[in-house]
């Protein structure tokens, strides 16, 4: 019983990491293998963690679930490599990477329709 968990956890924090360093490599940014390793572990616990919780719920709950936890995701992932990747120049990321999605987002949301 303990094997797939620890297949699965291996597979699935290898991914992730090899994931972020790509995304990294195709945004022509620097991520060290070690702070993608970190995310990846803390992205698979809060993963496990809302599977665990929504295991006997309705599949709309689930799926709102799943769009809420995409979005910490998307806000923690920002807030974690703010410090710990470089841009092109070499340069720390900083609040960049939170800032310019949130205002993408807004300016498509709340644009006046045509």
């Amino acid at each position: 019983m303990i094997v797939p968990w620890l297949t699965f956890i291996a597979v699935g924090t290898t991914t992730c990491a090899g994931f972020v360093k790509l995304a990294g490599r195709l945004l022509r940014y620097t991520v060290p293998w070690k702070s993608s390793s970190l995310f990846a572990v803390i992205v698979l616990a809060l993963f496990i963690f809302d599977h665990v919780l929504a295991f006997d719920q309705p599949v709309t709950i689930r799926i709102v679930r799943a769009m809420a936890l995409l979005l910490v995701l998307v806000i923690f992932g920002s807030w974690f490599f703010r410090a710990r990747g470089m841009n092109r120049s070499g340069n720390l990321l900083g609040s960049f990477t939170i800032v310019l999605p949130a205002q993408v987002f807004l300016s498509k949301q709340l644009s006046p329709s045509p």
